[in-house]
């Protein structure tokens, strides 16, 4: 497919070349929509993506404008960088590079930059790289793209799991995918990113947040070939990490698929590589050569160090493993005299200690005691090279604190001097200005009081109006839950009422009331008329009751009043002024006069209840009072009068039925109904009717047990 696409696409170039058209003026182009389609091609069919930049290229011709050439270099260097084409990848930055400084493209540059820091990556010159990476940001302006910042992120984590920091580059690799969150197009550079995180945890030993990782990355949705194949290939080497080996090699026979159909000579080299360490680590040293050999022919057609140095290694200590320790010894060796010119101790140490190891297998004893001999050596440099960081931090630190307390000894000494002068000063002046200066501390003292008693009183005014935001309802100016909560866990008892203020045979009442279809109200007229209905009932409410009483915003279009120490032959005459109260005329909206209605559950809590029935309880029978209520068509008041069973009986069957007739055979109950609002006569008083007979109005007597 791909020779064909080449060979249609060269037919096409050789048309607008060499046809009429052509010879009048160049094709129209559109570069940023043809970007975004070798994007998508790049995703399943990387080798056809860059085919066609060549093409889009061609057919510019030398007279593109800057913007175009950027892009179409940024978008092959990508391409050619997924493909393990580095040296092409790291020529075209190089372009690119130029490109941008010739045109005066501070943020092109910036991008192209980091081409070099990925190349000063893979030569191991990490210091050189970190300080490219950190001169490229400084210098980066504001305005960069998204794609630099995450791709820096990238590149400085890269260097952290390189310097074995994996905490730091685990929280670069973070801030890089916070950057992309809301991204929905940037699936792939989200995937990558899951991917590096992936090989932090596996760096630092801990492959099963490793799988995490990556399945987390693979669960990303369109993303290109690349980032799944490392991700299917970070995942196996966790899997053989814990020595789940089956899944191991099934899930390295999976990236190696994902990797040859894309074309990807790179990944597939470090794929076959890790199968080839993985038959190492097994004594499989026949397969460990096969694959090791598949893996050096993939390195060295992209030229990738890393790669190449592990296939040597690996065919290296495969033949020493079989006893070919001639053959072997040569690839290993050149090895290692590349990491000693590289300086990478760790992969050194490694290399050296798997050598001893066969060298012993083999019985070269000598060879291999000189080996560990380096080993130990390289270990003691690094342990002396780790001291003297550490030292060199704490010396560092000791250093700044010393300065800081330089500074401070030398702002007290000039404080000093300060003062000195102003005393002498002070001295020579002291007849002629004295009152001046007393005058003036007093003015000082005075201003600096008056500021301070402002600032307590508004203080003592912001407390109180804390303390009144966290017991009052925000839009009514009523009390809310919390208050009531409050109230009644100041109490003495279970809820009981305290009667030291109140006759001894009063009742607490809990009114809990409901606006009727309020949700028609918001529908019909909006949430503003919805709003005034809820603040002008608030109102209605309050001047409806004692001042001894508590109205609650109990949530929503819901009230409740706690009346303590209330009369019980009043307590139907309380609910049927409610009713009245807030019932009898419409409230003015504004635009609109709206008829409000109320449906009410009461319950009446008497003086010793027993601890079966508390104030909770109360409120839960109001709660089912209410409802009934509106089942039997709203605008009324049900008053739970008597309980007709212990209290424990009918709270037990509450629970079971709350709104069934079970609860309703266990209480007796009085209505008293709410005004009806009729525009073409007057409101009617509020009428009683008595559902409960025999029993006394307003009062909710409890049967001994309860």
């Amino acid at each position: 497919m791909a020779i064909l696409y080449r060979f249609v696409s060269v037919l096409f170039v050789a048309a607008t070349a060499f046809g009429p058209a052509a010879r009048a003026a160049p094709p129209a182009v559109d570069v940023p929509a043809e970007v975004a389609r070798i994007q998508r091609l790049a995703e399943d069919a990387p080798m056809q993506a860059l085919d066609r930049v060549e093409t889009v290229r061609r057919m510019l011709g030398a007279g593109a404008s800057y913007e175009n050439r950027q892009r179409l270099l940024r978008m092959e260097a990508w391409l050619r960088e997924d493909l393990g084409q580095l040296d092409a990848s790291y020529a075209l930055d190089r372009t690119s590079l130029q490109l941008a400084v010739a045109h005066g493209d501070a943020a092109g540059a910036a991008e192209a930059r980091l081409g070099k820091v990925r190349e000063l990556i893979d030569k191991h010159s990490l210091d050189e790289a970190q300080a490219l990476l950190d001169q490229t940001t400084a210098q980066a302006p504001a305005h960069v793209s998204l794609t630099f910042k995450v791709a820096a992120e990238r590149t400085q984590g890269d260097i952290l799991n390189l310097r074995a920091r994996f905490d730091e580059a685990l929280a670069a690799y973070l801030r890089g995918l916070r950057l992309l969150q809301g991204e929905p197009r940037e699936s792939g550079k989200r995937a990558a990113l899951y991917g590096r995180i992936a090989q932090v945890y596996i760096n630092a030993d801990n492959p099963a947040k490793a799988i995490d990782s990556a399945d987390l990355g693979m669960a990303e949705k369109r993303m290109p070939l690349r980032p799944l194949a490392s991700l299917q290939f970070t995942r196996a080497v966790a899997l053989i990490r814990l020595r789940r080996d089956g899944e191991g090699i099934a899930a390295f026979e999976k990236a190696l698929a994902t990797a040859l159909r894309a074309g990807l000579l790179g990944m597939e080299a470090a794929i076959r590589g890790n199968i080839a360490d993985y038959y190492l680590i097994r004594q499989d040293y026949v397969r460990a050569e096969q694959e090791a050999r598949k893996a050096l022919v993939a390195s060295n057609k992209v030229s990738d160090r890393n790669v190449i140095q592990m296939a040597r290694a690996n065919l290296g200590f495969a033949l020493m493993g079989q006893g070919r320790i001639a053959e072997g010894t040569p690839y290993v060796d050149g090895v290692i005299a590349e990491m000693r010119k590289e300086k990478t101790t760790g992969d050194l140490e490694a290399m050296l200690d798997e050598k001893g190891r066969m060298l012993e297998r083999a019985g070269q004893y000598q060879r291999a005691l000189e080996i560990v001999r380096e080993q130990q050596s390289l270990q003691q440099q690094s342990a002396r090279a780790a001291r003297d960081r550490a030292i060199a931090a704490l010396q560092e630190e000791f250093d700044a604190h010393r300065r800081s307390q330089q500074i401070v000894l030398l702002q007290r000494e000039n404080k000093l001097k300060d003062a000195e002068l102003s005393n002498r000063r002070t001295v020579q002046f002291a007849t002629t200005f004295a009152a001046v200066l007393t005058v003036l501390a007093g003015a000082v003292v005075y201003v600096m009081y008056r500021r301070a008693a402002r600032s307590n009183a508004q203080l003592k005014e912001l407390n109180v109006q804390l303390e009144f935001r966290s017991t009052h309802d925000a839009l009514t100016g009523l009390h809310n839950r919390r208050s009531l909560t409050c109230r009644m866990a100041g109490r003495s008892g279970t809820g009981r009422g305290d009667r030291r203020h109140g006759p001894r045979d009063g009742v607490d009442c809990f009114v809990l009331m409901d606006i009727d279809h309020f949700k028609s109200i918001n529908d019909r007229w909006g949430h503003g008329a919805g709003d005034a209905v809820l603040v002008e009932v608030a109102r209605r409410l309050a001047a409806a009751v004692r001042d001894t009483d508590m109205v609650v915003r109990w949530g929503g279009e819901e009230f409740m009043i706690h009346a303590p120490a209330t009369d019980p032959g009043s307590v139907a005459g309380m609910a049927a002024r409610i009713l009245e109260t807030v019932g009898t005329a419409p409230v003015d909206a504004g635009s609109c006069r709206i008829p409000v209605t109320l449906t009410a559950g009461v319950v009446a809590l008497p003086h010793v209840a027993g601890d079966a029935f508390d104030w909770q309880c109360a409120v839960r029978l109001a709660d089912w009072a209410l409802y009934q209520g509106k089942a039997q068509g709203r605008n009324q008041a049900r008053i739970v009068t008597r309980l007709c069973a212990a209290a424990a009986t009918v709270m037990a069957a509450l629970e079971r039925d709350g709104d069934g007739a079970a609860v309703g055979a266990l209480l007796a109950l009085d209505c008293v109904h709410g005004p009806r609002q009729e525009p073409a006569r007057p409101p009617q008083a509020a009428v009683r009717d008595d559902a409960g007979a025999g029993v006394g109005p307003g009062t909710l007597h409890v049967l001994a047990g309860t």
